[in-house]
């Protein structure tokens, strides 16, 4: 048998088990959530910038947000950034099937306390990102943020310096 057959063989069996694993998705390991264990969550990341956002499967900017996160996710997870989401749906389904129909491939959970999510995060609009370095907030943005302004306030905390200034409702703490 030449060589070439051989490497088509192996390059055949190799694509067929690529193929055959399954695809990598949280939805079907997505859990309940409150506020308590997601500071912990937040807290247990050391070492690490931590970003959060808050979302639900019924606000068109999130639905458009997600994914955009999820593309900064793939570039940044090995450079020790971890993006959760949390959904403030009410079913678990919807949130589920969202997150499968578009591949999202970071952790997500839903609120099992929306009202005390809501209050301990102060959330007033949504999609609303929280950034943490070691634990401690560095920065909050509130509604539709451009990917390109993500990216740069996640360069901004990995750096240690200031994020940089958005026109729209940002707030800083």
């Amino acid at each position: 048998m030449s060589i070439v057959c051989h490497f088509r063989k192996v390059l055949f069996l190799a694509l067929f088990v690529i193929l055959s694993l399954p695809v990598v998705s949280y939805a079907k390991d997505m859990k309940d959530i409150t506020s308590t264990d997601l500071k912990e969550v937040i807290r247990s990341n050391t070492g690490k910038i931590v970003v959060v956002t808050f979302w639900a499967t019924w606000c068109k900017v999130c639905k458009e947000h997600l994914p955009e996160l999820d593309t900064l996710y793939g570039k940044y997870k090995e450079k020790n950034v971890e993006i959760i989401g949390v959904s403030l749906d009410d079913k678990a389904k919807e949130v589920k099937d969202f997150v499968e129909r578009k591949g999202i491939t970071f952790p997500i959970f839903r609120a099992k306390d929306k009202e005390e999510m809501n209050y301990v995060y102060n959330i007033r609009k949504i999609p609303i990102i929280y950034y943490y370095k070691n634990g401690e907030l560095e920065h909050v943005e509130e509604g539709y943020t451009d990917p390109k302004h993500i990216e740069e306030d996640l360069r901004s905390c990995m750096e240690g310096s200031r994020p940089p200034h958005k026109e729209t409702t940002s707030t800083s703490r």
